[in-house]
C-alpha cells in the first residue's frame, strides 16, 4: 500500500504541499498541463530551490492575480477542466470542506457566503496541484503528524481575525495541534482542507513502512525553526488482516424510525466500521429497534456519546471481539463510462479473490447518462472483467 506521510513541521499551505510534491519526483511540466487547462488566465508559477537552515527543498513562486470567483464559478471552473474525473472529485470535496466551515463559522448559508482570499484562483491552483500530486503518486493513504499553529492576529481584506484562523480550526477538529510562540500563519485554511480531507484516521500514526523518498516543501518565514514542510512517500507491506473491536448496542422502542438512518451516517461519519439497525420484540412483546456499531478503541467514546446524544436510549451494551477482514485497495480505473473506484480484497497471501465497484461512482454515471443502475453496474463489470483487475492487470 503507498503511503504519504505529512510531517507539518513548521505548518502546512497549499502551496507548500505542492512543493515538497515537486521536490519528491511530481514532473512540474505535468503541473503546468494541467494547469493551463483552467479556462481563464493564471498567475505565473515558478519553482525556486531555496534552503531553510540546513534543509534544501522546492518553493513554488505563484505570481499574484486579481482574479477572484464566486463559488458557483468555482465549482464550474472545476467541471471545465479536462482532466481524470478522480482529481476532479478530490479537488471539489476540499473546496466543500472549505465552504462547510466558512459557512459554519460566519453562520452563512452557501448561496450566502462570499470567501474572500480564498476565493482567489491561487486556492484552485493549489486543490488541484495536490490532487494531482496525489493522483501522480498513486497515493492510497495519507497520514499525518500534530498540525502546528501561531499566535496573535492576521490581517485580512475584511479586518483583523484570529490566528489560526477561525476557518482552519474548524476543519482541523479533532486532530492534534499544538501551538508556537510565533506571531505567524503557519496552517493556512487550504492546508487544513489538505489535512482534514485526505488522513481519514485522525492522530494515528502509520504502521512501520519502508520509506521511498522524501520532499521538502520550503516556505520564506525567516525564524530559528526551518520553515519546511516534508512529505514522506513510502509503501506499507500487508499486515495482519484480525484485529479487536468493539460492539456497542442499543436496543430502543419509542425512537423514530424515520431519523435512524441519519443517526446512521452520522455515526459513519465519526468513523465507525459498521453501522446496522433492525427489528427486535423486547418486553411484553413490544415491537423496537437495535442500533448496533462496530469501532475500534480509539473511537469508542467518541461514538458511544454520540449514541446517547442522538438516540433515545438510556444505555448501551459495550463487548470486545474479534474480527478477521480481508486486506483491501480501492483502485480509480478508467472505462468508457469514466473513471470509476473499484475496492480490491486480498486473502493472507497477498492474493486478489474478489472486487467491488464504489456505489457512489455507479450512481454518479448512472444519473448523468440517464441509465439505469444495474444496466450500469453490470456494464462496468463487464468492461473491467475482461482486463481482470482481480489480477491487477
Amino acid at each position: 500500500m503507498r503511503i504519504v506521510y505529512i510531517d507539518p513541521i513548521f505548518g502546512i499551505s497549499g502551496d507548500m504541499t505542492i512543493s515538497a510534491f515537486l521536490d519528491a519526483g511530481l514532473p512540474f511540466d505535468g503541473l503546468m498541463e494541467l494547469l493551463k487547462k483552467f479556462p481563464l488566465q493564471i498567475p505565473d508559477v515558478i519553482p525556486e530551490r531555496l534552503e531553510s537552515g540546513v534543509v534544501k527543498g522546492i518553493h513554488l513562486k505563484i505570481g499574484h492575480s486579481h482574479t477572484h470567483l464566486t463559488i458557483n464559478e468555482m465549482f464550474k471552473l472545476i467541471e471545465e477542466v479536462q482532466c481524470r474525473d478522480s482529481i476532479k472529485e478530490h479537488v471539489r470535496q476540499m473546496l466543500e470542506s472549505i465552504i462547510g466551515a466558512e459557512g459554519k463559522v460566519h453562520n452563512l448559508s452557501k448561496d450566502e457566503l462570499h470567501l474572500h482570499e480564498l476565493s482567489n484562483i491561487d486556492t484552485l491552483i493549489d486543490l488541484f496541484g495536490v490532487a494531482y500530486g496525489m493522483d501522480y503518486f498513486e497515493v492510497e493513504r495519507v497520514y499525518a503528524g500534530p498540525i502546528p499553529h501561531g499566535r496573535g492576529t492576521i490581517k485580512t481584506s475584511h479586518g483583523m481575525i484570529p490566528n489560526p484562523p477561525p476557518v482552519t480550526l474548524e476543519m482541523l477538529s479533532g486532530f492534534n495541534t499544538y501551538f508556537l510562540d510565533v506571531p505567524l500563519e503557519l496552517t493556512t485554511p487550504t492546508g487544513a482542507a489538505i489535512v482534514s480531507h485526505y488522513v481519514k484516521d485522525k492522530n494515528t500514526m502509520p504502521p512501520p513502512f519502508k520509506i521511498e523518498k522524501i520532499g521538502y516543501g520550503v516556505g520564506t518565514y525567516k525564524t530559528e525553526r526551518p520553515d519546511v514542510l516534508r512529505l514522506f512517500f513510502g509503501r506499507i507491506d500487508r499486515v495482519s488482516s484480525d484485529e479487536e473491536v468493539y460492539i456497542l448496542e442499543a436496543d430502543m422502542d419509542d425512537m423514530e424510525t424515520e431519523y435512524l438512518g441519519a443517526v446512521a451516517d452520522r455515526i459513519r461519519g465519526q468513523g465507525a466500521l459498521d453501522v446496522l439497525y433492525f427489528p427486535v420484540y423486547m418486553k411484553k412483546g413490544r415491537p423496537g429497534i437495535r442500533l448496533s456499531v462496530i469501532v475500534k478503541e480509539e473511537k469508542m467514546e467518541e461514538i458511544k456519546n454520540l449514541m446517547l446524544h442522538e438516540t433515545t436510549t438510556f444505555g448501551i451494551r459495550i463487548r470486545r471481539e474479534h474480527r478477521t477482514a480481508l486486506q483491501r485497495e480501492v483502485r480509480t480505473i478508467s472505462t468508457s463510462l469514466g473513471d470509476i473506484r473499484v475496492k480490491v480484497g486480498f486473502d493472507n497471501e497477498g492474493k486478489p479473490i474478489k472486487t467491488h465497484i464504489e456505489y457512489e461512482d455507479v450512481k454518479s454515471i448512472s444519473e448523468k447518462k440517464g441509465l439505469p443502475y444495474r444496466n450500469v453496474l453490470e456494464a462496468l463489470y463487464l468492461e473491467i472483467g475482461k482486463r481482470d483487475i482481480n489480477l491487477g492487470t
